[in-house]
């Protein structure tokens, strides 16, 4: 993964912090996390004793649109590559308000944040979103050539080189 030019790293980072990603907790509602806001305290409950929760999703790799057809499977296979691992997920829908773009994306707790790495880079993700109880929704990133072009932003958190 290389190779975006320094305007399509802007462009990306901020597609994501404008991104909602939504979530479908047990009951049927719905929560929203946003990138450097506080956890919403109904996800935090199903979080329950976890550290962190991530947002990750296995569509469109590269931030390259695919077919739906595509984009279902490679989400089927991420749930199954879930189950093996013994995770808890709940699924969700990551969009920006009033766009008709919508990317299936699940919200993974249970697991550790070094098997969430490997499914991102997998899945060949660029980012995921890291929830916790203990500081804001950040931005994890799997893109070493992108840390110059957004060099002390807070609201990112950078996975060790694969």
């Amino acid at each position: 993964m290389s190779g975006d030019s320094p305007a399509r790293i802007h462009e990306l980072l901020a597609l994501y912090r404008r991104t909602h990603y939504e979530v479908r907790l047990p009951d049927g509602a719905a929560a929203t996390l946003r990138v450097g806001e506080n956890l919403p305290a109904r996800v935090a409950g199903w979080l329950g004793a976890d550290d962190v929760a991530v947002y990750i999703s296995a569509c469109n790799p590269c931030s390259r649109a695919l077919a739906d057809a595509d984009n279902a499977a490679r989400m089927d296979a991420l749930r199954a590559r879930l189950r093996t691992l013994g995770a808890r997920w709940l699924e969700g829908s990551a969009g920006i308000p009033g766009e008709d773009w919508r990317e299936a994306s699940l919200l993974v707790a249970g697991i550790e944040l070094s098997e969430i790495d490997r499914l991102a880079r997998d899945f060949g993700q660029d980012a995921v979103l890291v929830a916790a109880h203990s500081r804001h929704v950040a931005l994890r990133l799997y893109r070493d050539d992108w840390r110059a072009h957004a060099a002390g932003a807070t609201d990112l958190d950078w996975a060790a080189p694969a």
